[in-house]
């Protein structure tokens, strides 16, 4: 398909405008960038899907088949869609999640460094480069500040995080119900692209059962007029694709873009949407399917307004084989990628990074991660 015959609607192309408010109230005191530009960008109604997710009569109604060919479209042409009306995530509760969000994030750094990671959930340069999110770009300096969640992994490695002495609610409480929902968009999501893509329904949820390697991350971006940024800092976060299988992204303010699936320069501002999550491609989906999806890339800028996001990563079960499924193999086109797990993928992608190898070839403008060549798993 291509975009001529999408139906989709799209957000209307405007002039810059700088900080048009934003959400509600509470975020309009923040006077929130939003960024519109000529580009077309995909919005799909995702409660078509959720109506009958479960049955087994998903995906197959002509308005489902309508949805389900553009979001194929969006994906092979764009590299991500926004969703709406997701009625367990409304705009209220994201609301709610972003007040959470500031009152983890102004925690003073005396408490945040009782967090840092690795044995903590904290990570940023407000307590020192050395605890800078990590150059994806090598050479490269991130303004971003984290907390992050892992329902498996934290408990795996008995992680510390703030209880209830510190914020309430407690920290893995609060952030486990928001990965929960979070769930239930993934599984309806993981459905629509087996259905997209004519795979057997459970072809990805299968993988995702259980011990998933999912990742939660409320983000904070100070702003290039915060001394730190402004003097540290080249970047918001640098370009990269995402490691897992797909991932949901929230932002309250400009600064995320995009490249589409081969544009190697033409980099697309990404609109604030304050009800729906845009939804990227990772590197696990596009070897599973041999190349016929692309891993996203993003990067967000080091703006001079402050942002914050809600992140979240969709991984698969740690043991999994990620290679690409026999649906997309053939004699006109073989295997493009290297098997190898999900843990082992993982493992080497943040080991590469501690190293300083980094995660992007910006001389190229291509993932290394998506394209990594693994020994035999």
């Amino acid at each position: 398909l291509g975009m001529a015959s999408l139906s989709v609607r799209a957000l209307p192309a405007r002039p810059w405008r700088a900080f048009r408010p934003c959400l509600t109230k509470a975020l309009r005191q923040r006077n929130c960038a939003r960024l519109i530009t000529t580009w077309e960008h995909p919005v799909l109604d995702c409660s078509i899907l959720s109506q009958t997710f479960g049955d087994k009569a998903f995906g197959e109604s002509a308005k489902e088949k309508k949805l389900l060919g553009e979001m194929r479209a969006a994906l092979t042409t764009k590299g991500y869609f926004y969703t709406s009306n997701i009625d367990f995530l409304p705009e209220s509760y994201i609301e709610q999640v972003y007040a959470y969000h500031d009152r983890l994030h102004s925690l003073p750094n005396a408490v945040k460094r009782k967090f840092l990671e690795p044995l903590g959930t904290y990570s940023g340069l407000d307590l020192g480069v050395e605890h800078s999110e990590m150059s994806y770009e090598p050479g490269t300096i991130s303004s971003v500040r984290g907390w992050d969640y892992e329902r498996v992994q934290f408990r795996e490695k008995k992680a510390i995080y703030p209880d209830e002495a510190v914020i309430t609610p407690a920290f893995a409480v609060y952030l486990d119900g928001l990965y929960e929902r979070q769930n239930k968009l993934g599984a309806i999501l993981m459905g629509a692209f087996a259905k997209m893509l004519e795979l057997p329904i459970d072809a990805f949820s299968r993988h995702f059962r259980g011990c998933e390697m999912g990742t939660l991350r409320l983000l904070h971006y100070p702003g290039a007029k915060n001394e730190e940024a402004a003097t540290k800092a080249n970047r918001g976060i640098s370009a990269h694709t995402d490691f897992e299988l797909f991932t949901l992204m929230h932002q309250d303010a400009a600064g995320l873009q995009f490249l589409p699936p081969g544009d190697s320069s033409s980099w697309v501002d990404a609109p604030v949407r304050p009800d729906g999550f845009v939804v990227i491609v990772g590197d696990v989906l596009e070897r599973f399917t041999n190349g016929v999806l692309k891993a996203t890339p993003h990067r967000v800028l080091n703006t001079q307004h402050s942002r914050r996001s809600i992140i979240r990563f969709n991984a698969v079960h740690p043991e999994t084989l990620i290679e690409p499924m026999k649906e997309f193999v053939s004699d006109d086109s073989p295997p493009r990628y290297t098997p190898v797990r999900m843990k082992t993928h993982m493992a080497t992608t943040l080991q590469n990074l501690r190293e300083g190898k980094g995660a992007w070839d910006s001389t190229n403008n291509r993932s290394v991660t998506a394209n990594y060549v693994y020994p035999c798993p």
